[in-house]
């Protein structure tokens, strides 16, 4: 047979000129001819007929015309790394972005980052959609612009969040870090502790916000004063600028607190660093508590007391909870996870 490779060849011409239905001609260049039955015959015959006339399934077409894609894009914002230049080597990003990847994968499912930095074109995330290359979406971050919230929600786009606040109307997973400062907070003043300093992460950051609720209502449970004008200081989660606090309270004469709680394990680790550096022991003189039980909390001298982020199972719960999302009609429920206290050296 003399094929005329000048013709647009698609799944119907294929199937009609070697006498066959689309649906085999489909399963042999999708590379499921074994598995759907096709015998090994007809298999070759398509191939052999595909390499002829140069014809390709139109990937796009396909996609436009199958209920799932199978494959989701995951958005990490830039702000929630520690370090902007390399955000996958930060320690909660790459187990969120682990969790996801190993229940997608015991799903079926692919999945695609891309880097959100604020002002971002959101055209390259839209268009994700648009051209259903993915079923659903799975934001990382502080703070999810209000405008694409609103495109999300309009045109039905399924997205969840991890860490974003409940209330901005997305699904979402979080742990219970209101609970978990409560109880770590607690924790410190069962100690006797009573005069407290606080070092806070950025305001954009849902979790940072819970976390110094929970500090000032256990404060208030056993009114115990403190003054968030002397006594809080926002460092945005950065190690050198909670370590540049606490050295300069400390050369002017105003370290006067028997603990200091902190937003994060990474600025505990700045705290821990000035006050070493100040002849100041830890825990003896200054407990020093932080949040997330990051590997570096763990070899700090002393250990550091803290409390587990779940970055690996948040992610595997977001994955959980987006793919509920997509295969359901009604939107899921937010998931809360419960966190454990993890009491070591420094308080």
């Amino acid at each position: 047979m003399k094929l005329k490779t000048d013709k647009k060849y698609s799944l119907a011409r294929v199937a009609a000129e070697l006498g066959t239905s689309k649906t085999a001609v489909s399963f042999v260049v999708n590379g499921l001819a074994r598995e759907k039955g096709i015998s090994a015959a007809l298999e070759q015959r398509i191939l052999d007929f595909c390499k002829a006339t140069g014809f390709r399934p139109n990937i796009h077409a396909q996609r436009m015309n199958s209920q799932y894609v199978e494959n989701i894009g995951v958005l990490l914002d830039r702000d929630t790394a520690l370090d902007e230049e390399t955000p996958f080597s930060d320690y909660n990003a790459s187990k969120v972005i682990g969790g996801i990847a190993a229940a997608a994968d015991l799903a079926g499912y692919r999945f695609s980052v891309q880097l959100y930095s604020e002002g971002m074109d959101n055209k390259k995330v839209f268009e994700w959609f648009k051209n259903k290359e993915i079923d659903g979406l799975i934001y990382y971050g502080f703070e999810m612009p209000s405008d694409w919230r609103k495109t999300f929600q309009e045109n039905d786009f399924k997205v969840v969040g991890v860490s974003i606040d409940p209330a901005f109307g997305i699904p979402c997973v979080n742990i219970d870090n209101y609970q978990a400062s409560l109880n770590l907070t607690g924790h410190l003043i069962r100690k006797g502790h009573r005069k407290f300093i606080y070092i806070g992460g950025t305001p954009k950051s849902w979790p940072a916000l819970e976390r110094y609720r929970g500090f000032r209502d256990a404060l208030q449970k056993e009114n115990l004063e403190f003054s968030e004008e002397e006594d809080f200081y926002r460092a945005d989660f950065v190690r050198d600028a909670a370590e540049q606090y606490i050295r300069e309270r400390w050369m002017h004469g105003r370290l006067d607190t028997d603990a200091i709680v902190c937003a994060s394990d990474n600025m505990a680790v700045g705290v821990i660093r000035a006050l070493t550096a100040a002849g100041c022991q830890v825990p003896e003189q200054v407990a020093v508590t932080g949040a997330d039980n990051i590997l570096l909390g763990q070899f700090i001298t002393p250990p550091l007391t803290t409390f587990d982020y779940l970055p690996f199972e948040q992610g595997k719960a977001a994955f959980k909870l987006l793919h509920e999302h997509i295969t359901k009609p009604k939107s899921p429920a937010n998931i809360c996870l419960k966190t454990s206290l993890l009491v070591r050296q420094s308080g």
